[in-house]
């Protein structure tokens, strides 16, 4: 029997309470979430419901359900004639997301500040010692969940579920964006090496963040948060950019022409 284990420590965090008893659905859910994540479904693929039913051994209505909650949270789109479809954002949409989150660090910060437990930074600085002393030599696959469970842990903190919500799905809708261009452009792409590139790339935010936190100040939280939101804004950017120039090199009239 098959079961789907990474992104777990995410999952945890997000449930509402200890209590709440896992079903054939969630792990359907996580499946096809964690193939998206992981850019093997790309943006506009078309997700067969039929064909997951068959590979999973599940009914067809348990993948329909683990669908409608993946499109509820943005990863999927459901058209009723057409089919399921990986998400497709446009570059205005992952905008929009950034200035709405980047609009939200002062408020998670003030948050954070006054509902914080020492349990929940107890948490946070366990997640930020595992990934802390962390190099290229010592660098493992799973630190690199490690590092988005120490972001969530964070917001999780301020105790506002709508605003988890939020965080939650804009990193995944990002992740997915971004994983749409590189996977589309030439050969070569090597995911295990992205989220590499992006773990130590976050090292120094992680550690601001962090500094910040012991501070127990607003202000440089938000200013922390914020500035790691812009540099994963930036990241976005240049990776259409990129993904544009690239498309652009390899027009040819010819192709046009005899319409391939």
């Amino acid at each position: 029997m098959w079961y789907c284990t990474e992104y777990d420590d995410l999952d945890n965090l997000e449930r509402q309470s200890p209590s709440r008893q896992e079903s054939l659905s969630d792990d359907v859910f996580r499946y096809i979430r964690l193939r998206i994540l992981n850019g093997e479904y790309v943006g506009g693929e078309k997700v067969r419901e039929s064909v997951l039913a068959k590979e999973l051994d599940v009914s067809r209505a348990t993948v329909r359900e683990a669908t409608r909650r993946l499109s509820g949270i943005g990863l999927l789109d459901i058209d009723p004639q057409r089919g399921v479809f990986v998400r497709l954002y446009a570059l205005d949409d992952i905008i929009d997301l950034y200035d709405l989150r980047d609009s939200l660090c002062d408020l998670t910060a003030r948050l954070f500040v006054e509902r914080a437990t020492d349990r929940d930074k107890g948490q946070i600085q366990m997640l930020f010692d595992m990934t802390a002393n962390v190099t290229p030599d010592t660098y493992q696959d799973s630190d690199y969940v490690k590092a988005l469970a120490f972001s969530e842990a964070i917001v999780r903190a301020a105790r506002n579920e709508k605003l988890f919500e939020l965080y939650h799905q804009s990193w995944q809708q990002f992740r997915l964006f971004k994983l749409h261009l590189l996977r589309s452009g030439s050969g070569g792409f090597n995911l295990p090496e992205y989220n590499r590139a992006l773990f130590f790339d976050g090292h120094a935010h992680r550690l601001a963040l962090n500094d910040a936190i012991c501070l127990k100040k607003t202000k440089p939280i938000s200013k922390a948060m914020q500035k790691a939101s812009q540099a994963s804004r930036q990241g976005a950017l240049t990776i259409h950019r990129d993904a544009q120039k690239a498309a652009k090199q390899g027009w040819r009239p010819g192709k046009a022409a005899a319409g391939q």
